[in-house]
């Protein structure tokens, strides 16, 4: 397991653009959605790292929801046994028992493949959740806040009044992100983040021109991910697929409830790591 996890954590991916395509093919996400997200999470960087909290990578993924998608979807793309490290405890938060192994399986975060699969599968996870929610298709904007703010703390936002307070609703997301839930010292109405969010995502740089180090997209047919820079690692280590979370289905009212606990204490815990650090 520990060489599986070595490997890819430090696998360097020669295109951005590249690797965000081929999670596109395999996951079925949209790529113009995904190249979106990068930009606007990390400007197309792979290292980049978060003052606030404990987001990480190319997709800004805080700890808790790395070890979640991992868990569900790594097997699926070359991290079978990355996958079979995080256990759940009973408080429902994920754990990586061997620091050793804890500290590599997040650093696969900075590497583009791994991430983009993982931003792939995610995407497909909080549509299905926000289209039960909702009641409707939802945008990439809806999708983006979702994977900002977490599937509960994006319906609750997208339900409410568009005059309300946003910071009122979402206390520890607008603690962690104030210029996105406030003007200066003035809270920002729903509408307004919700709008500047869609903005953002609809003016996002697509193009390699405009962001460095973005090559051609190369062909990835029949391979996942993580394969394409990882082929000695695949023939070590083979796991079985994990369920697909991708189909819809509904949420009752005590889900979304724990959901929504689980993405405040994610982000009360990432917030307090930050000041203890």
């Amino acid at each position: 397991m520990t060489a599986e996890i070595a490997a890819v954590a430090t696998t360097g991916a020669a295109s951005v653009k590249g690797a965000v395509k081929r999670a596109s093919i395999s996951t079925g996400a949209g790529f113009d959605f995904l190249m979106k997200m990068a930009a606007r999470e990390s400007g197309f960087d792979p290292n980049a790292q978060a003052k606030t909290s404990s987001a990480a990578g190319l997709f800004q993924f805080i700890e808790q929801t790395w070890f979640s998608t991992v868990k569900k979807y790594g097997g699926e793309h070359g991290l079978g046994a990355a996958a079979n490290a995080i256990t759940q405890n009973a408080q429902g938060r994920y754990e990586v028992k061997d620091p050793a192994s804890r500290e590599k399986i997040l650093n696969m975060r900075f590497n583009a493949e791994a991430a983009s699969a993982m931003a792939g599968e995610l995407a497909n996870e909080n549509k299905s959740m926000l289209e039960s929610r909702l009641g409707r298709a939802a945008s990439s904007a809806d999708l983006y806040t979702a994977h900002f703010l977490g599937p509960a703390g994006a319906v609750k936002l997208l339900s409410a009044g568009a005059g309300m307070k946003a910071a009122d609703l979402l206390p520890q997301a607008a603690a962690a992100n104030r210029n996105v839930f406030y003007d200066g010292s003035r809270p920002k109405t729903v509408g307004e983040v919700v709008a500047s969010i869609a903005s953002s995502m609809g003016g996002a740089a697509l193009n390699a021109s405009e962001a460095p180090a973005l090559a051609q997209a190369q062909s990835a047919r029949d391979f996942s991910p993580v394969r394409s820079y990882a082929h000695k690692i695949v023939e070590a280590f083979t796991s079985k697929p994990s369920m697909s979370a991708h189909s819809s289905g509904g949420y009752s009212a005590v889900a979304l409830a724990v959901l929504d606990a689980l993405d405040a204490t994610t982000i009360r815990e990432d917030r307090d790591d930050q000041q203890r650090g």
